[in-house]
């Protein structure tokens, strides 16, 4: 090879190994993607996949509005305890199946 720069690029052992076994499945090798990679940049001068911070569709209020609609639509009532209970699910705090049983429980 001609005319050619050595790059080092720092990453785990780990992402480096699935990576490898992945490329490798596509008939291809990490130092040729990379390659495709720069050649990529140059030619869209810019970073060539979306990298962006995603943003919730809904701030929390407007998702507990609609949720607070959708039941009322079906004739309940969203009560603080309820949307205390989804907060939790949506922070990992509680498990849809442990919310399942609190919830089957209240209605035996």
């Amino acid at each position: 090879m001609s005319n050619t720069s050595l790059l080092q690029v720092r990453t785990s052992a780990e992402d480096k190994e699935k990576a490898s076994e992945i490329l490798e499945k596509l008939g291809t090798n990490l130092s040729a993607v990379v390659n495709m990679m720069i050649k990529q940049i140059i030619l869209t001068e810019g970073i060539p996949f979306e990298v962006k911070i995603n943003h919730p569709a809904y701030t929390r209020t407007e998702a507990v509005k609609e949720v607070e609609a959708t039941m009322a639509f079906e004739g309940m009532e969203l009560t603080e305890e309820d949307i205390q209970m989804l907060y939790a699910y949506k922070n990992g705090e509680a498990s849809g199946d442990e919310l399942r049983k609190r919830i089957m429980g209240e209605v035996r």
